[in-house]
């Protein structure tokens, strides 16, 4: 079989370049080297090349290198690549958000959604709900190598391609039946464990390659890691909030007419706390995981088929998905959307009110005298922002843990397309092919409705609830205080007072959460023409090649969402109850979570590219390339040119460079007006706040000017590559940051001077809403826009080196390192609404939480190896360097010093292959041979899962049996 239907998405790298550029990752040696095919192409160019034609900075990582490091895992593979700086799709929601399960790849520390991941070199659709492609799809179990383009490609590509390229490429010429089990133990879980079959066919015409794989992640909970669950006085950033049950109430001095007085529950310290003021602290991390209980799976089908002497069709379907069915999060969010005084019956806003009558309250009165006011026991109490409806108990509705979120990805792949060679026009080599790719997501988060919260405190709760006598006729109570909490499910403390009859009943549990869930629909189809060959010129080192072509781009983005999370259908916080409810401000019906649009976008894109490949003498070549992309409305059109070159300077050393633009169109999300719902911890506040996201119809594309400079050495058994490379960023399209809204407003947190009444910044303000008077633990919600933000300039240094020493031991032995060094990442100041936020800051170094994210100034991979017959032993050694938190010298650290720097994480693993009779092959692994703990830092988790992982030591087992 040719390989010439891969010419839309050829290199004029091959493996073996990637090995003379000193790619430490592919080094394949001994009798187990897989043999390699007439023609290899890779990433980077769509013309058709030789090894001496490389001048791009590709790695590739061919299967029997995976299987030599231990088969890692997709998201497992990417983290470990040194110019990969934080990647999602290891750990959960404080990771991933509401994406939890889907992987990412985030070349340069640019953002996931700037790194182009294809797959056979076909584009694919990003995840619903992200701007990036998820990297979790991907039959694994399918891959032949991996490549990977360290350059802006974006006159090769198009839009996306800044930071790189990643492309996965299937296997080839496979004959046979192959089974692989794995399992890998973890101390905590139960497990993980896959499962995959392939089946390939070949002859001398038509190829056939099937593939289907299972992989199962156990939940791993954090109270199973010391590091995880820290005390108060130790990271009070670890999972810890102010806004907790038991809580802090109001009382009335005045008959019930306003409440302003606090209260704090009085079993606060007793199964909760510590009580710092009049605030109870509640550690809702002890109900997470720091892994999911997560299940994917993928089916895969290629055929390729000569249809003459020089045409080729080929085909290829794929079916992936990944689910998350219960991922555990706090058992209730602290409210920020409050009823209106007609069902609170009260005048004060911004609080649920608890009548006098309520049993829980009664009883509380009771078993705690002295301690709440006496005019509780008539004029009731009113919840204060600083309180959450259930809490250290857990929700009894799943189990008496945390609450379970649900996540459903799935998606659909075709792609068919000719490649031939006319038989008139000098050899002119000519790719047909379309592609689609249909992305579905399914999120339900259960949340509290705030109507049907207030009737239920009232005694009016209930589905079956009738008439107005609060308790009877169906009607139920829901009881708010420690009353009614047996004690702390997390710790085991108990609560002597607790009361059993006066317990919340599933029944209104039951009634008082719905599921704040929407569907969103991603979906991609891509048309493409390339035809290649090469021009009659020769200025004495061969003939020009070249390629040029068109590709007609459609994407769609759809999100549906269920009634109560519709703003359309329930837009007031009354609705629940009330569905002809008006109101000013339409939060939708939920506690926490703000009401979302229905929305179905699309964007066209046509483009059209030209390439060649200049063989100027024996030792010098060049590459042109440019490419023209309309995408019409708003966005208009860009023109983006590259060149490169490669000098062989010796036979020993080589030169290499390349420079271009490149840029990225903002998502068609970002461009409508339609908002979105994030949740960021707001330090200032003391606990999660609601960040609205608005699109904005006058964002352009962001460009940036790529450069790489790089030498090649070659001295046989000794192989390494340098290269400089820098990214030039112009209004780079990021979302307006959130923490530099509040804490340019806050500047000394929830204490001291604030901004609320300095008149220069009323429009930054505006931004702000509150639950009472400005103030920063008053904080309700915060809009940001899309923007085209401050630019951005990052450079460093790509090292990578790889040494055989032959007959050793009766073998042979492999050395190898790849490391990054980032010199700077340089962002400039930034201004929203006027007001300057933040200064022009170098983030080298640094993790800039809900910012600019983790950026470690080196990141490396060492390895020894040891090849004797049939067996193979590698070590390897991974770093990352330690980073600076940004909120260092704020007030986050003003009492407590801890962990304003994150050390370096460090890990070993001992990976050991053998082949054994019956074409088995048996590799075991043991990854973080050391047990060394992440890193502390002063998040959820107490460290940063984008740079690190929580599993310590653990122990991997993988059979591969082929028929």
């Amino acid at each position: 079989m040719r390989s010439s239907h891969y010419l839309v998405t050829a290199s004029v790298l091959a493996v073996a370049t990637a090995l003379s550029a000193g790619s430490a990752a592919a080094q394949t040696t001994g009798a187990d080297a897989p043999a390699l095919v007439e023609e290899v192409v890779v990433t980077g160019s769509f013309i058709a090349g030789t090894p001496e034609d490389a001048a791009l900075p590709v790695n590739v990582i061919g299967a029997d290198e995976l299987q030599k490091q231990g088969s890692p895992s997709t998201v497992d593979l990417i983290k470990s690549i040194p110019a990969v700086q934080g990647a999602v799709g290891e750990s959960n929601q404080f990771g991933a958000g509401q994406t939890t399960g889907v992987g990412s790849a985030n070349l340069r520390g640019l953002g996931a959604e700037r790194t182009l991941v294809l797959f056979n070199g076909r584009r694919m659709a990003t995840s619903p709900g992200s701007i990036f492609v998820d990297t979790n799809l991907l039959p694994q179990s399918a891959i032949g190598r991996v490549e990977v383009l360290k350059d802006g490609a974006a006159a090769t590509y198009g839009s996306d391609a800044i930071g790189g390229v990643i492309n996965f490429i299937t296997r080839k010429n496979f004959n046979g039946l192959e089974l692989q089990g794995g399992y890998t133990y973890v101390d905590g879980s139960d497990g993980d464990y896959s499962a995959s079959l392939t089946y390939g066919f070949t002859n001398d015409r038509s190829s056939l390659l099937l593939s289907g794989g299972y992989r199962h992640r156990s939940e791993l909970p954090t109270v199973e890691r010391d590091f995880a669950v820290r005390p108060y006085a130790e990271n009070p950033q670890g999972g810890w909030s102010s806004f907790g049950n038991p809580g802090l109430y109001l009382s009335s001095a005045n008959g019930g007419f306003t409440y302003t007085n606090p209260v704090v529950d009085p079993a606060c310290n007793v199964i909760s706390g510590p009580q710092t003021g009049a605030l109870c602290q509640f550690q809702y991390i002890g109900f997470n995981n720091l892994v999911e209980e997560e299940d994917y799976w993928q089916l895969y089908g290629e055929f390729n088929f000569d249809v003459t002497d020089t045409t080729t069709f080929h085909a290829e379907i794929l079916y992936a998905g990944h689910d998350v069915s219960a991922e555990n999060s706090s058992p209730s969010y602290p409210p920020n959307n409050f009823p209106s005084s007609a069902l609170t019956t009260k005048i004060q806003p911004n609080g649920y009110f608890i009548p006098a009558n309520n049993p829980g309250l009664q009883a509380l009165l009771a078993t705690n005298p002295g301690q709440i006011p006496a005019s509780a026991a008539t004029a009731g109490l009113f919840t204060s922002v600083a309180w959450r409806p259930i809490g250290v108990d857990g929700n009894d509705l799943f189990g008496g843990g945390g609450k379970e979120d649900k996540r459903r990805f799935d998606a659909y792949r075709v792609s068919a397309g000719l490649t031939g060679e006319f038989e008139f026009g000098g050899g002119i080599g000519w790719d047909a092919s379309m592609t689609y790719m249909d992305n579905w997501s399914s999120i339900a988060t259960p949340d509290v409705l705030v109507g049907r919260l207030q009737l239920a405190l009232r005694g009016l709760g209930g589905a079956g609830c009738t008439g107005s006598t609060p308790g009877a006729n169906g009607c139920l109570w829901f009881n708010p205080f420690s009353s009614g909490t047996s004690g702390n499910a997390v710790d085991g403390r108990t609560n002597p007072n607790f009361v059993a009859g006066t317990a919340n009943s599933r029944e209104v549990l039951d009634y008082i959460f719905e599921e704040y869930a929407y569907d969103i629909r991603s979906q991609l189809y891509t048309a493409d023409l390339v035809f290649n060959g090469q021009l009659p010129i020769d200025f004495g080192a061969g003939e020009i090649g070249w390629a040029a072509g068109t590709q007609y781009r459609w994407s769609g983005l759809e999100r549906q969402n269920s009634d109560f999370t519709n703003i359309a259908v329930n837009p007031c916080a009354d609705s629940s109850v009330n569905p002809a409810a008006t109101c000013v401000a339409q939060n939708g019906p939920f506690t926490f979570f703000g009401a979302l649009p229905d929305y179905d976008l699309d964007q066209s894109v046509i483009s059209f590219f030209g390439e060649m490949a200049v063989p100027l003498t024996d030792s010098l070549n060049a590459t042109l390339a440019v490419r023209y992309e309309d995408y019409g409305g708003n966005v208009g059109s860009t023109t983006n040119p590259k060149v490169a070159l490669r000098y062989q300077a010796t036979d020993w050393l080589a030169f290499r460079a390349s420079a271009g633009s490149t840029f990225r169109a903002p998502p068609t999300t970002q461009i409508s007006p339609a908002s979105t719902t994030n949740l960021a911890y707001t330090t200032a506040a003391g606990g999660y706040r609601a960040y609205d996201t608005f699109g904005n119809p006058n964002l352009e594309p962001e460009e940036a000017l790529t450069l790489n400079l790089g030498a090649l050495f070659d001295f046989g058994d000794f192989r390494a590559s340098v290269d400089y490379w820098s990214f030039d960023f112009e209004g780079p399209i990021d979302n307006e940051s959130g923490s530099d809204i509040v804490n340019t407003l806050f500047p000394n947190g929830a204490a001291g001077a604030n901004n609320c009444a300095n008149p220069a910044f009323a429009a930054l303000l505006s931004r702000v809403s509150f639950t009472g008077a400005c103030g920063a633990t008053a904080i309700n919600r915060v809009r940001i826009n899309f923007v085209n933000g401050p630019d951005v300039k990052t450079s460093g240094l790509d090292f990578s080196a790889s040494y055989r020493a032959r007959d050793v031991l009766g073998g042979d032995m492999n050395f190898g390192a790849d490391l990054t060094y980032v010199i700077e990442y340089q962002v400039d100041a930034n201004t929203i609404e006027g007001v300057a936020v933040a200064e022009a800051t170098d983030y080298v170094g640094t993790m800039d939480y809900l910012g600019y994210g983790s950026q470690p100034q080196w990141k490396g991979t060492f390895f020894t190896e040891y090849n004797r017959d049939i067996h193979n032993v590698r070590a390897t050694l991974r770093y990352v360097d330690n980073m600076i938190d940004t909120r260092a010298g704020s007030a986050t650290f003003a009492t407590n010093q801890e962990g304003q720097k994150i050390d370096a994480f460090v890990t070993a693993d001992l990976a050991y292959r053998v082949f054994l009779p019956w074409d088995t092959t048996v590799s075991a692994t043991v990854i973080n041979m050391f047990d060394q703990d992440p890193p502390f830092a002063r998040l959820d988790l107490s460290y940063d899962p984008f740079t690190a992982n929580p599993y310590g030591r653990h122990f991997k087992l993988n059979v591969t049996k082929r028929f």
